[in-house]
């Protein structure tokens, strides 16, 4: 027996190691004839095309949106080496990335997921947490792409925000989304065992291409002036919001932008999706008063009256069409008092001159019921119903600014249009764009879109315009000091349930400087003021305060001798009406 077991295992031996040769034969014909197809270690890396910058009208020493390049840290923790030390690891981790240490301890624990994202960093040592493999495993990187925004919330409505898909979604952002995105490259090749590229055998390779920058006409030192006075009324008036637009007379570039209350475009997503909407172009509302320099204008042009035409105004109320229309104004004042004091019945009865057909012409040559062109999103083309569904009433409301609604930015133009000899300007914001390597792809440039009214009928309404900030006027809050200033008040009721509201007003001005040389124009809309809601009171003080840094700023000579300066000084500050 004991010699039959030893001759089993004799046999058992050889015929072992045959089989095992057999096997490593047949493994040996598979790896050389066999179609391996399935176990190609084809290899592809996307290059992160990095998005374009934003400046303002300074140029690269003032970005306002810019791209950096960053790493997104995350645990793998199947790649977890037990010999490493893994508080290290954690310690690291926390101080690069500003983590929770021990919530990193759980995670490298975990087994349910081999994606757990840490966080992002912009350090260039996070590199050594995937190269240094003697003391780091269970960590990996991919190379990102971060959209910032150095001046926080400053143009948040204009420059608007980038999603988490790194898509514009707002603003500037949106609007350009094709010219800023870029276009990513790609290497196509293959990896090793150890997933490293194998150059030698690199099939293609795709340079990224960077977006383009943009280049604005907003000018951040008066965007910051208008936002500081915007929130510092907000909180004065106790209102539910605020904007504001300065632009340049002659050429309608955009000066300023501002709104608020207003959003963190770097955090987004933390704020009421109803804030991201730009209200000086995307809310619309009964101009009031503001809308009577139309109709004289109209009026002018058609040569129905002079600045001298005197008009019956009664006892300060006026029955027609069956309703009352009431007015502070009495007896009977010429066009030129109509504009100064604001007389509703005055206009009304200018308004009754133009006809219905020529009235609707003249509003929507001066830019009303349609949208301006302006390259931004989410613009409002206003409210302006056609003459033909007009009732007997309309003509002598909308002349007040009741029945009609416009944007602050097409206020703004319309008023532009008297500054500017009678010349509507196409608003833009963006001046040019220029491509990764220098290129200028597009040029914007100054461009009339309409003539409402002659020259001389507009150097006519700047000085009718004047006198309405001048003694007597219903804006001598609007006065600066060595400047002329024209312009007009608005006070609307907000309509409610098929009425309007008592209580809630929209209180506005709206108007350029200096009068005898129009370099810029600016609105100011005030929603909701409690509890004073005039135009005169709640607006006015507000363009005067922006306009006076404005037209400092940007070196305008003074047009006004200095005794008046100094008088004008004072009566702003004493004035109450």
């Amino acid at each position: 027996m004991r010699v039959k077991g030893h001759l089993v295992r004799f046999l058992l031996v050889p015929v072992g190691l045959a089989l095992w040769q057999l096997v490593l034969m047949a493994r040996l014909c598979d790896l050389h004839l066999g179609n391996h197809s399935r176990l190609s270690r084809d290899w592809e890396r996307v290059l992160k095309a990095r998005r374009g910058a934003i400046y303002d009208r300074n140029g690269e020493g003032n970005p306002l949106a810019v791209s950096v390049p960053g790493r997104k840290v995350f645990l793998d923790p199947a790649t977890l080496n037990p010999a490493h030390d893994r508080a290290l690891i954690v310690s690291r981790l926390a101080a690069l990335l500003d983590c929770d240490a021990d919530a990193a301890m759980v995670n490298l624990k975990r087994t349910d997921s081999r994606y757990i994202q840490l966080g992002v960093s912009f350090d260039e040592s996070a590199m050594e947490l995937v190269t240094n493999k003697t003391v780091f495993s269970g960590v990996g990187i991919e190379d990102i792409v971060v959209r910032r925004y150095p001046l926080g919330r400053r143009m948040a409505h204009v420059i608007g925000f980038v999603n988490y898909g790194h898509v514009g979604s707002a603003g500037l952002e949106q609007r350009y989304e094709n010219y800023l995105r870029g276009t990513d490259g790609y290497i196509l090749g293959e990896v090793d065992a150890n997933r490293q590229e194998i150059r030698s055998r690199r099939q293609r390779f795709i340079s990224p291409i960077d977006g383009s920058s943009l280049y604005l006409t907003l000018d951040q030192n008066i965007q910051y002036v208008t936002e500081k006075a915007l929130a510092d009324a907000m909180v004065r008036h106790r209102a539910t919001a605020v904007w504001a637009i300065v632009q340049r007379v002659r050429t309608g570039e955009i000066l300023a932008m501002a709104a608020v209350p207003d959003f963190d475009p770097s955090r987004y997503n933390e704020f009421s999706c109803d804030l991201w909407r730009n209200p000086s172009l995307g809310v619309v509302y009964e101009p009031g008063s503001t809308m009577k320099a139309m109709i004289v204008s109209a009026a002018l042009n058609e040569e129905l009256v002079t600045p001298d035409t005197r008009i019956d105004v009664g006892p300060g109320s006026w029955f027609y069409g069956g309703r009352v229309l009431r007015d502070h104004v009495q007896g009977t004042v010429d066009v030129a008092t109509v504009i100064k004091k604001s007389s509703n019945i005055g206009a009304a009865k200018i308004a009754l001159m133009l006809g219905n057909r020529r009235m609707e012409c003249y509003l929507r040559a001066f830019g009303f019921g349609a949208v301006t062109g302006i390259d931004l999103p989410g613009e409002e083309q206003g409210i302006l119903m056609p003459a033909s569904k007009w009732n007997v009433l309309s003509p002598t409301r909308m002349a007040i600014g009741q029945g009609v609604a416009v944007t602050a930015l097409q206020l703004l133009g319309a008023y532009c249009a008297i500054a500017n000899d009678g010349q509507l300007m196409r608003p833009y914001i963006v001046s040019r764009i220029v491509s990764a390597n220098g290129e200028v792809l597009v040029r914007n440039d100054p461009r009339v879109v309409a003539r409402p009214i002659r020259p001389a009928v507009a150097a006519t309404m700047r000085r009718l315009l004047t006198g309405v900030t001048e003694e007597g006027g219903t804006a001598r809050r609007a006065e600066i000091p060595g400047y002329s200033v024209a312009g007009k008040t608005g006070t609307a009721q907000i309509p409610l349930h098929g009425g309007y509201s008592d209580t809630d007003f929209w209180a506005s001005f709206v108007g350029f400087v200096p009068a005898s040389n129009p370099e810029f124009g600016m609105v100011v809309v005030v929603e909701r003021p409690q509890p004073l809601h005039t135009g005169g009171v709640v607006a006015a003080p507000v363009f005067a305060e922006i306009a006076g840094v404005v037209a400092q700023y940007l070196e305008l000579p003074v047009d006004l001798p200095e005794t008046d300066a100094n008088e004008e000084a004072g009566g702003n500050r004493l004035a109450s009406r």
